[in-house]
């Protein structure tokens, strides 16, 4: 099957898989009912996660290219059974990150992905050697978790996720790895098309849960590495950085402010930027747009500097001091 039909495809097997996952799921209590911290009126089937993950599976056999993807299929699958046990019956946070780190071993050992090079951050090259897989498990939980807790209002996750693919897409034109960007992009698009605040997705409105989020958050480092790694990447690491600053920002300064006032990591709050947003006065599609906006820029700026060979030491500083305001215009909030 050619590449269009196959996305085509992909994409309307995850609105179907909505659709026919929505009633099992209200009949087994896997919905997001109303109250604390959420916006929504309404219980809503979170059924999204598996649907874009059979979405990507189907789309990876139309194209015939599910062996070289297998093991991200293979860890997305424990990604996807933890999260929706969890968004059933809400897991500890030790188990979910046990979870998670096995997710990480196997990609870094199954699959031999893993973040070997830095760039030149520091305006020379830097190796990590031996501190290679302690570092890719970290950056790893941390991308999972961003994109977990970036999943707070309706088409947030996925707006993210989708902007951030679509610039990968980009960088990847002439690589093995394009293929694979496009179905995720399929997939999330049609999990929008059941999300994002409208009247016309009523009957098929659907959240995406833990299993979708960090499946999201997964699939993402996933391909990052695999650009920013190798003999001939496709962009640096610092421009990943770029890539995916909104999330990192906002994962970041939580968990610090978390730490720092004596509070575990792990406690759920409404100090993360779309909480921010809406506790300001803005209305939730004034929040998606505003940050969707934001993530739109911040990848302008790192494919630019990718485009133009920016240094990465200067676009790495540029970055902390994006990170630094960023902190102090955050905590006036807190």
């Amino acid at each position: 099957m050619g590449l269009v039909a196959s996305l085509f495809c992909t994409l309307l097997i995850t609105v179907l898989f909505i659709l026919a996952l929505r009633p099992i799921a209200m009949a087994v209590g896997l919905v997001d009912t109303p109250g604390g911290r959420k916006t929504h009126e309404k219980s809503t089937p979170i059924v999204g996660g598996i649907a874009m993950y059979l979405g990507l599976l189907f789309g990876g056999i139309s194209l015939g290219i599910l062996p070289s993807i297998s093991w991200l299929l293979l860890g997305s699958s424990l990604l996807i059974v933890i999260g929706v046990i969890d968004d059933r019956f809400n897991l500890s946070p030790a188990v979910r990150l046990i979870a998670q780190t096995w997710v990480a071993l196997m990609m870094i050992f199954l699959a031999n992905l893993q973040i070997t090079s830095l760039g030149s951050p520091l305006f020379f090259d830097w190796a990590l050697g031996v501190f290679s897989v302690p570092f890719t498990i970290l950056i790893t939980l941390t991308m999972i978790n961003a994109f977990n807790v970036l999943d707070g209002i309706d088409g947030l996750s996925g707006g993210v996720t989708f902007i951030v693919l679509g610039f990968m897409a980009f960088l990847s034109i002439d690589s093995t790895t394009l293929n694979l960007t496009l179905l995720l992009m399929a997939t999330i698009f049609g999990f929008l098309l059941c999300n994002t605040p409208s009247n016309i997705n009523r009957k098929a409105k659907c959240f995406m849960g833990d299993a979708g989020s960090t499946f999201l958050g997964f699939s993402t480092i996933w391909l990052g590495i695999s650009l920013s790694q190798g003999e001939s990447p496709s962009m640096s690491p610092v421009t990943g950085l770029w890539l995916v600053a909104i999330p990192i920002f906002d994962f970041t300064v939580s968990i610090l402010r978390r730490i720092l006032s004596g509070k575990s990591a792990f406690t759920p709050d409404r100090n993360h930027l779309h909480y921010i947003l809406l506790d300001a006065g803005r209305s939730p599609k004034k929040t998606l747009f505003l940050i969707l906006m934001m993530t739109l820029i911040t990848s302008t700026i790192g494919l630019i500097g990718q485009i133009f060979s920016v240094p990465d030491g200067i676009m790495f500083l540029l970055w902390i001091a994006l990170g630094a305001i960023y902190y102090y215009n955050a905590r006036a909030y807190y």
